[in-house]
């Protein structure tokens, strides 16, 4: 969109695409499988993390509107440095997150279909590059499109819920943790997934039209409708068994639908997933254009990624690096025959950390005793009492800073060098 014209209605679409997206798909079987019934506990925090963390992120983005998102928060209440690298850890997060987006997508179509793996392949490839061109063409389109498929998402999901819950059975519910207490905080390292999107929007914060009023109100209806979906999906799903192997645990939905109408429901279901996926893909591709141009206009990213599209005025580089990295990313895993959701921690790793110091960015930077400052110290606590779940995908974080800081070093040694 034109600078100062994403309104309410396009504003809550692209939270709704950016957060549902690929993880409603799937999440909610794989967590049922990870920790049974008891993942309900595991839903109801994180959802309750949500609020504080969401209302953070938007008043964070109303103080400094700005395309580097959490970067800029950072950069602001720490330095240049340490701003920097939560650049680079959002930046790399998030496009390996676009790797199982797309193969969600691909996943539900290519199952219905009975494509294969070459299938799969080649949809979850098609995603990316759409998501890639449609915002080469600019942030207008982004905003349309994604009203578009958040409507549709909503009236799928809708749909499933409505249709399933007449076959509950709450016998299902019993045993509540068969896997013991631990699993829920398992769960919730999981659905940490489906919660990253409130930082993607903030590099769009600057277009928002009337920025003090329609970034904290679409932040705050869309975390509404999120966790009532979020919720009530998990509860048909674990109330109709649609768990327990690879196919319920990573197409639950589309499980759901085919026993409640029939394969053709679940061939519909298939083809509106892809479509949703391509939503995700594409509110994330047009946030992280966003932040690669923002992190090199600072330069702690190559500079060849504020280079512009001639005409159309948008990052096509830093565009175009994310869907090839993704690319890259989805070749593997297929190839390797790694389920995708299995990929979730070294993402979610990075996502957390960008979590906990954009938090403590809104601790250090918004007036002592405020609600923004205590949404900020709540969402700090609460992000923390994750990591001890995380384990040795903590790896990443450091993996990270280790190349970012080389990369900042051998920047630096540049100019010296030529000379």
């Amino acid at each position: 969109m034109e600078n100062g014209t994403i309104r309410l209605p396009h504003a809550c679409a692209l939270y709704i695409a950016a957060i549902l997206g690929s993880g409603v798909l799937f999440l909610s079987g794989s967590t049922a499988d990870a920790a049974g019934p008891a993942s309900l506990i595991a839903w109801a925090g994180v959802i309750a993390l949500s609020f504080p963390l969401a209302y953070a992120f938007a008043a964070l983005s109303r103080m400094y509107p700005d395309a580097g998102g959490a970067a800029t928060f950072v950069k602001m209440a720490f330095g240049p440095k340490l701003g920097g690298l939560i650049g680079w850890c959002y930046f790399f997060c998030a496009t390996a997150g676009q790797m199982i987006v797309s193969l969600t997508g691909a996943y539900y179509v290519s199952s219905s279909m009975g494509w294969g793996r070459t299938g799969m392949l080649l949809v979850a490839l098609l995603t990316l590059v759409i998501a890639g061109t449609v915002n080469v063409q600019g942030v207008k389109i982004s905003g349309r499109l994604s009203l578009l498929l958040s409507s549709l998402l909503l009236a799928l999901l809708l749909a499933v819920i409505v249709l399933t819950l007449p076959r509950l059975d709450i016998s299902r519910f019993a045993p509540f943790a068969p896997h013991g207490v631990a699993s829920v905080g398992t769960a919730a390292t999981m659905i940490l997934w489906s919660f990253f999107g409130w930082e993607a929007i903030c590099s769009l914060s600057h277009q928002f039209y009337k920025p003090e009023r329609t970034i904290v109100r679409s932040t705050v209806i869309s975390a509404a409708v999120i966790g009532v979906l979020f919720l009530a999906l998990s509860v048909v799903t674990i109330g109709t068994g649609t768990y327990g192997d690879d196919e319920r645990n990573l197409s639950p939905v589309g499980i759901m639908m085919q026993e409640s109408l029939g394969v053709g429901a679940q061939i519909g279901t298939g083809f509106l997933a892809l479509i949703i996926c391509l939503g995700t893909c594409n509110a994330f591709v047009a946030s992280l254009g966003q932040l690669g141009y923002a992190l090199a206009r600072d330069g702690v990213f190559p500079r060849l990624f504020v280079r512009l599209h001639p005409r159309k005025g948008t990052p096509v580089l830093a565009i175009a690096s994310v869907v090839m990295l993704a690319a890259v990313g989805v070749t593997f895993t297929v190839i390797l025959s790694i389920p995708f959701d299995k990929l979730l921690l070294i993402p979610n790793s990075l996502g957390l950390t960008v979590y906990i110091i954009s938090m403590a960015a809104g601790v250090k930077l918004f007036n002592r005793l405020t609600l923004p400052w205590w949404s900020s110290l709540l969402s700090l606590l609460l992000c923390l009492c994750l990591l001890p779940f995380f384990g040795r995908s903590l790896l990443a974080p450091a993996a990270m800073a280790a190349a970012y800081l080389l990369f900042v070093r051998s920047s630096r040694q540049r100019p010296s060098v030529r000379a």
